[in-house]
């Protein structure tokens, strides 16, 4: 069984194994990292990430096989990265922040710490790390070895099959203390060494008596705007483009019954291992969708319109940092082509942003309501 397959039917018999198996026991077990391959999590974020597999489908598995109050912590989980995406769509000044900071920081190759060398070389080897030990990595890359969060935030960003702009950025900035401001998060010796069953103990190398004083940027808030929906009414020539933000989107005009084209774009990654993920993935959705064709430049993309006589078309909804077409010169290319184009937002993000202003425990208040109106 692969750590993390990529063809669907592999993933959903990962999924329905752990379900079976492992879930009963995520919330006790969760937090302790005993190393690859990591069995006591689901390892699902990178497919969740693209919707490869979507929140609903997973909730459909789990709580088909367990009871919803006893797999309320996994629940949880799965609407942190949903909570993240919002919180970031009200305030998205903080990513422009982020892009705008100088990150030239490399990382010594060895810093003598053994469970943070480790920690990187893991993430480097297989583009993951357990949810603890990134917390972990980030408060000794921060406060032990004195690196901005942002440097660590881009050396996520470069490595992590399952990175997120939302989650990545934000909770850098919430083990700095910037998030729960003046609240960092602060690795010590006796935890690691708890939490990874004795395999690591950094007693004595950890900068453990941390303050920091910053001041709160947090006191505007951008109010979310819902696109308007889309009216399946009479769409002729429709097209759909399938990308990094949404790879199952075409399923719910299967499910609607409504005829389309369908392409999936995607470009080459700088980072090999997440490079090669990314490919077999798509091949996998080419191999199981009909109709469905690949494109990896904006020409192709061009010529795929054409080529389709697409009058309607239909992209995944662009989060912050998440920005493909959503651009003054794509826009530009689909009105010479007299196309009408739509940014397709899905249900469970219109109806959890609006809930994503605050803290995550005001959020998650609403995800017995947010469960009751998910599809699944």
């Amino acid at each position: 069984m692969k750590t993390f397959p990529t063809t669907k039917s592999e993933l959903i018999e990962n999924l329905i194994n752990f379900s079976e198996n492992k879930l009963s026991s995520y919330s006790k077990n969760r937090n302790f990292d005993y190393g690859p391959p990591h069995k006591s999590v689901s390892k699902l974020s990178p497919y969740l990430r693209t919707r490869f597999i979507t929140e609903e489908e997973v909730l459909k598995i789990a709580t088909s096989r367990n009871d919803i109050i006893t797999i309320e912590k996994f629940i949880e989980e799965i609407f942190w990265r949903t909570y993240w995406k919002g919180w970031l769509e009200s305030h998205p000044w903080i990513y422009d922040d982020y892009l705008n900071t100088s990150k030239n920081q490399p990382l010594q190759k060895q810093t003598g710490i053994k469970c943070f060398d480790y920690w990187k070389e893991e993430l480097l080897d297989t583009g993951y790390l357990h949810n603890h030990s990134r917390m972990w990595f980030a408060s000794i890359w921060i406060f032990t070895l004195g690196y901005s969060w942002q440097s660590g935030a881009d050396f996520f960003k470069k490595n992590l099959l399952d990175f997120c702009p939302a989650s990545n950025t934000l909770g850098w900035r919430w083990v700095a203390g910037l998030q729960t401001i003046n609240k960092p998060y602060i690795a010590t010796s006796d935890n690691i060494n708890y939490f990874t069953n004795g395999r690591f103990n950094p007693s004595d190398q950890l900068n453990e008596q941390i303050n920091v004083n910053y001041t709160d940027q947090k006191n505007h808030i951008s109010k979310f705007i819902k696109p308007s929906k889309i009216q399946l009414k009479d769409i002729n020539k429709l097209g759909i483009i399938l990308n990094k933000n949404d790879l199952t989107l075409n399923h719910i005009f299967d499910n609607k019954e409504v005829e389309y084209d369908c392409c999936v774009y995607s470009i080459e990654h700088e980072n090999n291992l997440i490079n090669n993920f990314n490919k077999n993935i798509i091949q996998d959705i080419l191999k199981n969708n009909k109709n469905c064709d690949f494109t990896e430049n904006y020409s192709q993309i061009i010529d795929w319109l054409i080529n389709k006589k697409i009058k309607n078309l239909i992209l995944p909804y662009e989060t912050v940092g998440n920005n493909l077409f959503n651009n003054d010169k794509f826009k530009k290319n689909l009105k010479e082509l007299n196309i009408n184009y739509h940014f397709f937002l899905r249900d469970w993000d219109r109806n959890a942003f609006p809930y994503a202003t605050k803290g995550f425990y005001k959020f998650k208040k609403n995800i017995p309501d947010l469960i009751d109106l998910a599809d699944f």
